[in-house]
């Protein structure tokens, strides 16, 4: 089969990679009560949850919190060449302790779609893009192609990382930074992504260990580790043990692109981590969850740990902490709090946002959402979303491009209180948590860079915001401002029970039939 020539959306979209500095994983919240927790309180970080932007659809200059990274070619992973990008090997833990957590068990089948110029959808090297969501042949538990029955996933800007039911953690995706935490060198004729031809084709491949989902070799981790939970940034993963600890690889990027992991054991700098290693100074942790280069990880006692860049105050203290810090506490009980970027209102938080350098420098109480019981809550580069306990699904932050999928009222559209117009006298804000119709009664929601998925309880998808690589999953390229069902026909018969979004792809999931 002859591959298409690499369009000049995959250099774009490698390019701005996921500016997202909130969450890439929806962030499932603990129902028990937490009594000390930190001031980066929230398992999700409301600030700008940077997924790639489309490419199709000229960007603003805003919709880019933090510039990543740039991938000239496709290369296989880089050769350290100096002590900065020394890999630290995975230490045994001395104590590991009684276990805390408990994976599901049930496998999933996962179906992709959108662009996957760069390995995201992970359907190979000869598939790089799908306009409606298509059943993964390798994580298919009963298809003649599986190989691997995957529980949990969480998707990254350009990247995936999932878990398995036999304890198996796979990857896929960009690896320049090291976000797969596996090596991904190949001997094969590598495609230039920024080659200049006017041909339909193309000659060259591409790398297959990243645009198929593979598992990191588990002598990276110590006998006897047991995975509970992943959690994928923008360039890093990280992954939970059933007895509390956390392992990660990769690296953060602060705004002027500059990388940093943190510190191995002999305390000297390491600015990207190929492979997994033991995040030390932490233990008895129970959640974890990513923003594009920042992680918060929560305590069995209540305390948020978190890492990585705070150039947009995400994590409540100091501008880069490579090391794990908790703030001060506050109190979570019947709260939701949220920090950092609030320059649409994706904070949750109407006071004071609307300008482009809007920030809350520490975490704050979000009216609204005190009493909801929110069990699921996700952020995008301007917008966020939760769902409750009761079944209700919760929109707010940036609306122009249909992000929030919301069809306001009139009577909303004149509430000053609740939307801020901009200097074209188009809506552009979202204040507070409105609610997003037209759906169903909510089990899930994902907030990819500019577009979001909702999962409903009988179990269909829904979809809105930007399309142009087709991430939406409703068959074309085009922007959709109120939320639609995602249809095909991989997923007829099908029960949704997950969904994850990324810059231009998204994942929905659900148990195996």
């Amino acid at each position: 089969m002859r591959l298409k020539k690499t369009s000049t959306r995959r250099k774009t979209a490698v390019a701005q990679a996921k500016t997202k500095t909130s969450q890439s994983t929806p962030a499932r919240i603990s129902s028990r009560n937490t009594s000390n927790p930190a001031k980066n309180s929230l398992p999700k970080d409301t600030a700008s949850s940077a997924k790639s932007t489309s490419t199709k659809r000229k960007t603003p200059s805003h919709d880019l919190a933090q510039p990543p990274s740039k991938r000239t070619k496709a290369v296989s992973e880089p050769r350290a060449t100096a002590a900065s990008e020394k890999t630290t090997t995975a230490p045994r833990p001395l104590s590991p302790g009684p276990a805390l957590n408990q994976p599901p068990s049930q496998p999933l089948s996962v179906f992709v779609v959108g662009s996957g110029e760069c390995g995201e959808l992970g359907l190979g090297p000869n598939e790089t893009e799908t306009q409606r969501p298509r059943i993964n042949p390798f994580l298919n538990p009963k298809g003649p192609s599986s190989k691997y029955k995957v529980f949990q996933l969480s998707c990254g800007g350009m990247n995936t990382v999932a878990r398995t039911v036999d304890n198996k953690i796979v990857t896929w995706g960009v690896n320049v930074n090291y976000a797969l935490g596996r090596n991904t060198d190949w001997d094969g004729v590598l495609r230039d992504v920024d080659a200049d031809s006017s041909n339909e084709e193309e000659e060259g491949e591409l790398n297959p260990h990243e645009f198929t989902p593979t598992a990191i070799p588990g002598s990276a981790f110590p006998l006897d580790t047991r995975f509970v939970h992943v959690a994928a940034g923008d360039s890093c993963s990280f992954a939970l043990t059933d007895t509390g600890l956390v392992y990660g690889w990769g690296t953060f990027r602060d705004g002027s692109g500059n990388e940093q992991f943190g510190y191995d054991t002999d305390g000297r700098f390491v600015k990207g981590q190929k492979k997994p290693v033991l995040i030390p100074g932490i233990q008895n942790i129970t959640q974890i969850t990513c923003g594009a280069n920042h992680v918060l990880a929560l305590e069995a006692n209540g305390r948020v740990w978190g890492w990585g860049s705070d150039e947009q105050n995400q994590l409540g203290h100091r501008l880069l902490d490579v090391m794990p810090n908790t703030s001060d506490p506050v109190s979570l009980k019947d709260n939701v709090w949220a920090g950092g970027l609030n320059s649409f209102g994706e904070a949750g938080y109407a006071k004071g946002a609307g300008s482009d350098s809007a920030l809350l420098p520490y975490p704050i109480k979000i009216p609204g959402l005190g009493s909801e019981n929110v069990v699921v809550i996700d952020g995008g580069a301007h917008h966020s979303a939760a769902v409750t306990a009761t079944g209700e699904c919760l929109v707010w932050g940036r609306i122009d491009g249909g992000k929030l999928g919301v069809e306001f009222t009139s009577s909303q559209l004149d509430d000053e209180q609740v939307i801020r117009y901009d200097e074209r006298d188009k809506p552009r804000n979202c204040l507070q948590p409105t609610l997003a119709r037209g759906t169903g009664r909510a089990v899930h929601v994902a907030c990819g860079t500019g577009h979001t998925v909702f999962v409903n309880e009988a179990g269909k998808g829904f979809a809105a915001g930007l399309g142009s690589s087709g991430q939406l999953g409703l068959g074309s390229d085009d922007d959709v401002e109120v939320a639609r069902q995602v249809q095909s026909k991989d997923l007829e018969g099908r029960v949704l029970t997950w969904a994850g979004a990324g810059g231009q792809f998204s994942i929905v999931a659900g148990p195996t039939a």
